[in-house]
Protein backbone atom coordinates (compact mmCIF):
# COMPACT_ATOMS: atom_id res chain seq x y z
CA UNK A 1 0.00 0.00 0.00
CA UNK A 2 1.25 3.46 -0.77
CA UNK A 3 0.77 6.89 -0.54
CA UNK A 4 1.08 9.38 -3.91
CA UNK A 5 1.68 12.86 -3.08
CA UNK A 6 2.55 16.02 -5.12
CA UNK A 7 5.78 17.85 -4.71
CA UNK A 8 7.27 20.75 -6.21
CA UNK A 9 9.31 20.59 -9.46
CA UNK A 10 12.73 21.06 -7.32
CA UNK A 11 11.62 18.64 -4.34
CA UNK A 12 14.99 16.63 -3.61
CA UNK A 13 13.24 13.13 -3.09
CA UNK A 14 11.79 13.19 -6.73
CA UNK A 15 15.39 14.32 -7.75
CA UNK A 16 16.93 11.45 -5.52
CA UNK A 17 14.75 8.65 -7.43
CA UNK A 18 15.23 10.40 -11.20
CA UNK A 19 19.08 9.60 -10.51
CA UNK A 20 18.24 6.68 -9.42
CA UNK A 21 15.90 6.00 -12.89
CA UNK A 22 18.53 7.39 -14.97
CA UNK A 23 21.20 5.20 -13.60
CA UNK A 24 19.13 2.07 -14.61
CA UNK A 25 18.04 3.34 -18.26
CA UNK A 26 21.78 4.34 -19.05
CA UNK A 27 23.00 0.77 -17.89
CA UNK A 28 20.17 -0.37 -20.24
CA UNK A 29 21.04 1.68 -23.12
CA UNK A 30 24.49 2.90 -22.65
CA UNK A 31 24.00 6.33 -23.24
CA UNK A 32 22.07 8.97 -21.08
CA UNK A 33 18.36 9.78 -22.17
CA UNK A 34 17.90 12.09 -24.51
CA UNK A 35 15.78 14.31 -22.29
CA UNK A 36 17.35 13.78 -19.18
CA UNK A 37 17.60 17.78 -18.01
CA UNK A 38 14.09 18.53 -19.40
CA UNK A 39 13.32 19.44 -15.73
CA UNK A 40 16.07 21.91 -15.58
CA UNK A 41 14.28 24.04 -19.05
CA UNK A 42 11.35 23.35 -18.08
CA UNK A 43 8.81 26.81 -17.71
CA UNK A 44 7.17 26.24 -14.35
CA UNK A 45 3.70 26.61 -16.42
CA UNK A 46 4.59 23.66 -18.40
CA UNK A 47 4.07 21.61 -15.01
CA UNK A 48 0.74 19.72 -14.28
CA UNK A 49 1.81 17.41 -11.61
CA UNK A 50 4.95 15.85 -10.05
CA UNK A 51 4.65 12.93 -7.91
CA UNK A 52 6.31 10.97 -5.33
CA UNK A 53 4.81 7.75 -3.78
CA UNK A 54 5.78 6.40 -0.09
CA UNK A 55 5.44 3.09 1.35
CA UNK A 56 3.91 2.52 5.15
CA UNK A 57 6.86 4.41 6.66
CA UNK A 58 6.99 7.36 4.65
CA UNK A 59 10.34 5.51 2.63
CA UNK A 60 10.00 6.63 -1.21
CA UNK A 61 9.34 3.70 -3.31
CA UNK A 62 8.63 5.74 -6.84
CA UNK A 63 8.19 8.97 -9.08
CA UNK A 64 6.33 10.19 -11.86
CA UNK A 65 5.62 13.17 -13.63
CA UNK A 66 3.35 15.00 -15.79
CA UNK A 67 4.00 18.39 -17.63
CA UNK A 68 2.26 19.97 -20.74
CA UNK A 69 3.55 18.48 -24.03
CA UNK A 70 6.37 20.68 -25.90
CA UNK A 71 6.22 18.74 -29.14
CA UNK A 72 4.00 18.71 -31.82
CA UNK A 73 1.60 16.05 -30.30
CA UNK A 74 -1.96 17.58 -30.54
CA UNK A 75 -3.21 20.69 -28.65
CA UNK A 76 -3.94 19.65 -25.05
CA UNK A 77 -1.30 16.86 -24.98
CA UNK A 78 0.30 16.31 -21.68
CA UNK A 79 3.41 14.38 -21.22
CA UNK A 80 4.79 11.65 -19.04
CA UNK A 81 7.70 11.55 -17.51
CA UNK A 82 9.83 9.60 -14.88
CA UNK A 83 7.71 7.10 -14.15
CA UNK A 84 9.74 4.82 -12.16
CA UNK A 85 9.65 2.47 -9.41
CA UNK A 86 12.69 1.40 -7.08
CA UNK A 87 13.37 -2.37 -8.04
CA UNK A 88 12.54 -3.64 -4.23
CA UNK A 89 9.11 -2.19 -4.64
CA UNK A 90 8.21 -3.83 -7.87
CA UNK A 91 5.66 -6.71 -9.03
CA UNK A 92 2.98 -4.92 -6.31
CA UNK A 93 0.81 -2.36 -8.59
CA UNK A 94 2.54 0.65 -7.52
CA UNK A 95 3.26 1.57 -11.36
CA UNK A 96 -0.12 1.37 -11.80
CA UNK A 97 -1.20 3.71 -8.84
CA UNK A 98 1.34 6.34 -9.92
CA UNK A 99 -0.20 6.24 -13.61
CA UNK A 100 -4.05 6.96 -12.08
CA UNK A 101 -2.82 9.46 -10.39
CA UNK A 102 -1.50 10.94 -13.22
CA UNK A 103 -4.29 10.22 -15.44
CA UNK A 104 -6.54 11.74 -12.71
CA UNK A 105 -4.01 14.65 -12.32
CA UNK A 106 -4.19 15.19 -15.81
CA UNK A 107 -8.30 15.12 -16.05
CA UNK A 108 -8.42 17.65 -13.60
CA UNK A 109 -5.93 19.75 -15.88
CA UNK A 110 -8.22 19.50 -19.09
CA UNK A 111 -5.56 17.45 -21.25
CA UNK A 112 -7.11 16.03 -24.55
CA UNK A 113 -4.38 12.99 -24.77
CA UNK A 114 -1.74 11.54 -22.67
CA UNK A 115 1.57 10.52 -24.78
CA UNK A 116 4.86 9.28 -23.51
CA UNK A 117 7.60 7.46 -24.36
CA UNK A 118 9.88 4.17 -23.23
CA UNK A 119 12.35 2.08 -25.18
CA UNK A 120 13.02 -1.72 -26.29
CA UNK A 121 15.05 -2.41 -23.61
CA UNK A 122 12.03 -1.60 -21.43
CA UNK A 123 9.77 -5.01 -21.44
CA UNK A 124 8.17 -4.24 -18.38
CA UNK A 125 7.21 -1.01 -19.46
CA UNK A 126 6.22 -1.73 -22.64
CA UNK A 127 3.59 -4.03 -20.85
CA UNK A 128 2.69 -1.71 -18.69
CA UNK A 129 1.13 1.16 -20.66
CA UNK A 130 -0.19 -1.38 -23.62
CA UNK A 131 -2.35 -2.84 -20.19
CA UNK A 132 -3.37 0.53 -19.32
CA UNK A 133 -4.75 1.10 -22.90
CA UNK A 134 -2.15 3.21 -24.24
CA UNK A 135 -1.82 2.83 -28.05
CA UNK A 136 1.83 3.04 -29.94
CA UNK A 137 1.82 6.60 -31.56
CA UNK A 138 4.60 8.02 -34.07
CA UNK A 139 8.15 8.96 -32.46
CA UNK A 140 7.94 12.81 -31.30
CA UNK A 141 10.28 15.60 -30.27
CA UNK A 142 13.98 13.82 -28.95
CA UNK A 143 13.10 10.36 -30.15
CA UNK A 144 11.88 11.18 -33.68
CA UNK A 145 15.00 9.01 -34.78
CA UNK A 146 15.51 6.91 -32.24
CA UNK A 147 14.79 3.21 -33.45
CA UNK A 148 14.96 2.30 -29.81
CA UNK A 149 12.23 4.35 -29.38
CA UNK A 150 8.43 3.28 -28.45
CA UNK A 151 6.05 6.34 -27.86
CA UNK A 152 2.78 6.10 -26.55
CA UNK A 153 -0.32 7.53 -26.77
CA UNK A 154 -4.28 7.67 -25.19
CA UNK A 155 -7.06 9.96 -24.84
CA UNK A 156 -8.54 11.63 -21.54
CA UNK A 157 -12.98 11.80 -22.07
CA UNK A 158 -13.90 15.26 -22.43
CA UNK A 159 -15.11 16.19 -18.84
CA UNK A 160 -18.39 18.13 -18.86
CA UNK A 161 -19.55 20.72 -16.01
CA UNK A 162 -23.26 21.70 -16.18
CA UNK A 163 -24.27 24.67 -14.11
CA UNK A 164 -27.94 24.40 -13.56
CA UNK A 165 -30.89 26.88 -11.28
CA UNK A 166 -34.03 28.48 -12.14
CA UNK A 167 -34.04 31.83 -13.40
CA UNK A 168 -32.48 34.37 -11.54
CA UNK A 169 -30.29 31.71 -9.25
CA UNK A 170 -27.20 32.96 -10.93
CA UNK A 171 -26.24 29.75 -13.11
CA UNK A 172 -24.21 31.71 -15.86
CA UNK A 173 -22.49 34.23 -13.80
CA UNK A 174 -21.71 31.02 -11.41
CA UNK A 175 -20.53 29.32 -14.49
CA UNK A 176 -18.23 32.09 -15.35
CA UNK A 177 -17.00 32.18 -12.31
CA UNK A 178 -16.32 28.30 -12.59
CA UNK A 179 -14.00 28.86 -15.96
CA UNK A 180 -12.08 31.61 -14.25
CA UNK A 181 -11.47 29.95 -11.28
CA UNK A 182 -10.15 26.79 -13.42
CA UNK A 183 -8.69 29.11 -15.95
CA UNK A 184 -6.57 30.48 -12.95
CA UNK A 185 -5.47 27.09 -12.11
CA UNK A 186 -4.17 27.22 -15.79
CA UNK A 187 -6.71 24.30 -16.63
CA UNK A 188 -7.48 23.92 -20.32
CA UNK A 189 -11.05 24.54 -20.23
CA UNK A 190 -13.80 26.83 -22.11
CA UNK A 191 -17.47 28.25 -21.53
CA UNK A 192 -20.35 28.08 -22.74
CA UNK A 193 -23.37 30.13 -22.07
CA UNK A 194 -26.06 27.26 -23.01
CA UNK A 195 -28.87 29.92 -23.80
CA UNK A 196 -27.22 31.38 -26.91
CA UNK A 197 -26.67 28.18 -28.77
CA UNK A 198 -30.92 28.49 -29.09
CA UNK A 199 -31.40 31.91 -29.17
CA UNK A 200 -34.19 31.28 -32.54
CA UNK A 201 -37.27 32.89 -33.86
CA UNK A 202 -39.51 31.50 -34.65
CA UNK A 203 -38.75 28.28 -32.23
CA UNK A 204 -37.59 25.63 -33.71
CA UNK A 205 -39.50 22.27 -34.05
CA UNK A 206 -39.45 19.62 -31.45
CA UNK A 207 -38.49 20.13 -27.69
CA UNK A 208 -39.64 23.02 -25.51
CA UNK A 209 -37.27 25.72 -25.21
CA UNK A 210 -35.18 24.62 -28.74
CA UNK A 211 -33.71 21.60 -26.40
CA UNK A 212 -33.41 19.77 -29.31
CA UNK A 213 -31.85 23.06 -31.38
CA UNK A 214 -29.51 23.79 -28.37
CA UNK A 215 -28.23 19.95 -28.28
CA UNK A 216 -27.60 19.71 -32.00
CA UNK A 217 -25.45 23.02 -31.87
CA UNK A 218 -23.73 22.03 -28.76
CA UNK A 219 -22.77 18.38 -30.72
CA UNK A 220 -21.16 20.80 -33.42
CA UNK A 221 -19.26 22.87 -31.42
CA UNK A 222 -18.09 20.10 -29.16
CA UNK A 223 -15.07 18.71 -31.85
CA UNK A 224 -14.13 22.18 -32.40
CA UNK A 225 -13.14 22.33 -28.79
CA UNK A 226 -11.84 19.21 -28.71
CA UNK A 227 -9.37 19.61 -31.60
CA UNK A 228 -8.38 23.14 -29.65
CA UNK A 229 -7.25 21.08 -26.78
CA UNK A 230 -10.09 22.31 -24.14
CA UNK A 231 -11.06 19.17 -21.99
CA UNK A 232 -13.08 20.62 -19.41
CA UNK A 233 -16.49 22.41 -20.20
CA UNK A 234 -18.14 24.41 -18.48
CA UNK A 235 -22.05 24.90 -19.39
CA UNK A 236 -24.86 27.27 -18.04
CA UNK A 237 -28.31 25.86 -18.78
CA UNK A 238 -30.72 24.62 -16.54
CA UNK A 239 -31.33 20.65 -16.67
CA UNK A 240 -35.01 19.48 -16.61
CA UNK A 241 -34.99 16.29 -18.18
CA UNK A 242 -33.49 13.32 -16.55
CA UNK A 243 -32.08 12.11 -20.22
CA UNK A 244 -30.46 15.23 -20.82
CA UNK A 245 -27.14 14.11 -18.81
CA UNK A 246 -26.97 11.05 -21.21
CA UNK A 247 -27.14 14.08 -24.17
CA UNK A 248 -24.34 16.42 -22.62
CA UNK A 249 -22.29 13.20 -22.45
CA UNK A 250 -23.18 11.90 -26.44
CA UNK A 251 -22.84 15.72 -27.42
CA UNK A 252 -19.19 15.59 -26.34
CA UNK A 253 -18.20 12.42 -26.82
CA UNK A 254 -14.63 11.78 -28.36
CA UNK A 255 -12.18 8.79 -29.42
CA UNK A 256 -11.88 8.02 -25.72
CA UNK A 257 -15.33 7.15 -25.09
CA UNK A 258 -18.98 9.69 -23.71
CA UNK A 259 -17.79 12.39 -21.84
CA UNK A 260 -17.99 12.01 -18.08
CA UNK A 261 -21.01 14.60 -16.69
CA UNK A 262 -21.66 15.95 -13.72
CA UNK A 263 -24.69 18.60 -13.15
CA UNK A 264 -24.57 21.33 -9.82
CA UNK A 265 -27.54 23.71 -9.50
CA UNK A 266 -27.14 26.73 -7.27
CA UNK A 267 -30.19 28.00 -5.42
CA UNK A 268 -31.20 31.64 -3.93
CA UNK A 269 -34.10 32.42 -2.08
CA UNK A 270 -37.36 33.39 -4.19
CA UNK A 271 -37.21 37.30 -3.46
CA UNK A 272 -33.60 37.46 -4.52
CA UNK A 273 -34.44 35.55 -7.63
CA UNK A 274 -37.48 38.15 -8.47
CA UNK A 275 -35.19 41.09 -7.80
CA UNK A 276 -32.03 39.90 -9.87
CA UNK A 277 -35.15 39.12 -12.57
CA UNK A 278 -35.82 42.93 -11.96
CA UNK A 279 -32.41 44.04 -12.27
CA UNK A 280 -32.12 42.42 -15.79
CA UNK A 281 -34.03 45.56 -16.72
CA UNK A 282 -35.76 43.61 -18.80
CA UNK A 283 -39.59 44.68 -20.08
CA UNK A 284 -42.53 44.85 -17.59
CA UNK A 285 -44.22 41.84 -19.76
CA UNK A 286 -40.76 39.73 -19.36
CA UNK A 287 -40.52 40.39 -15.71
CA UNK A 288 -43.99 39.44 -15.19
CA UNK A 289 -43.39 35.85 -17.20
CA UNK A 290 -40.20 35.59 -15.02
CA UNK A 291 -41.33 36.36 -11.83
CA UNK A 292 -43.68 32.90 -12.51
CA UNK A 293 -41.41 31.03 -14.27
CA UNK A 294 -38.77 30.97 -11.83
CA UNK A 295 -41.12 29.81 -8.98
CA UNK A 296 -42.45 26.87 -11.63
CA UNK A 297 -38.70 25.93 -12.35
CA UNK A 298 -37.76 25.98 -8.88
CA UNK A 299 -40.27 23.85 -7.77
CA UNK A 300 -39.71 21.45 -10.88
CA UNK A 301 -35.76 21.41 -10.39
CA UNK A 302 -35.94 20.29 -6.65
CA UNK A 303 -39.09 17.54 -7.45
CA UNK A 304 -36.65 16.32 -10.42
CA UNK A 305 -33.07 16.10 -7.59
CA UNK A 306 -31.00 15.61 -11.21
CA UNK A 307 -27.95 17.72 -9.74
CA UNK A 308 -24.28 16.06 -8.27
CA UNK A 309 -24.74 18.75 -6.10
CA UNK A 310 -26.50 21.46 -4.76
CA UNK A 311 -24.50 24.87 -3.65
CA UNK A 312 -26.48 28.02 -2.22
CA UNK A 313 -25.55 31.08 -4.25
CA UNK A 314 -27.25 33.77 -2.23
CA UNK A 315 -25.37 36.96 -0.28
CA UNK A 316 -22.26 36.40 -2.07
CA UNK A 317 -20.03 36.86 -5.06
CA UNK A 318 -20.11 34.51 -7.77
CA UNK A 319 -16.31 33.01 -7.32
CA UNK A 320 -17.08 32.13 -3.49
CA UNK A 321 -19.60 29.97 -4.73
CA UNK A 322 -17.35 28.39 -7.79
CA UNK A 323 -14.83 27.45 -4.97
CA UNK A 324 -17.73 25.85 -2.96
CA UNK A 325 -18.69 24.23 -6.44
CA UNK A 326 -15.40 22.88 -7.17
CA UNK A 327 -14.79 21.55 -3.81
CA UNK A 328 -17.67 19.50 -3.60
CA UNK A 329 -17.27 17.80 -7.19
CA UNK A 330 -13.25 16.82 -6.23
CA UNK A 331 -12.64 19.72 -9.10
Amino acid sequence: MVTIHAVALDDPVAATLWAEQQAELFARYGEPDADADFALEMPADALVTSLVAVDENDAPVGTGLLRWSPFDSGAGSAEVKRLYVRPQFRGNGTAREIMAAIEEAAARAGAVRLVLETGVEQPEALALYESLGYDRIEPYGEYMDDPRSVCFGKSLPTRVLVVNGSIGAGKTKTAGAVFDVLAERGVRCAMIDGDYLCQASPDAPGAAFNQGLFFQNLAAVAPVYRAAGYGVMVIARVVEDPDDRARYSSAFASDAGPAEVRIVRVTAPERERKDRIVQRDLEPEWQQWGHARTVELHESLEALQLDDAVVTNSGRLPMATAAEILEKLGW
